[in-house]
């Protein structure tokens, strides 16, 4: 995408419900790590948290900061070693 108008770009999208279980998007997420795709966004049903994996990490949107933060505390060994946490 450019912010150019000049610039003709296009973004195709693809939209897909699959029924969760364990490794069901390990496939997709080892081509994200590998860069062969990108600008993929994982999200409930409801729409109530999103995922966004990147090949150089990922990003996690919650409902609320409890949330937000309860995840973090679960998963702090996901975190860089920086003191942010990024």
């Amino acid at each position: 995408m450019d912010d150019d108008p000049s610039f003709e770009s296009y973004m195709h999208l693809y939209v897909s419900q699959t029924a969760w279980s364990v490794g069901c998007l390990d496939p997709l997420l080892r081509q994200v790590a590998d860069d062969v795709i990108g600008n993929v966004l994982v999200a409930d049903v409801g729409l109530r948290w999103l995922y966004h994996p990147y090949d150089g990490g990922m990003d996690v949107i919650l409902p609320s900061t409890d949330e937000r933060d309860a995840l973090q505390h679960r998963h702090r060994h996901w975190l860089s070693a920086h003191p942010t946490g990024l």
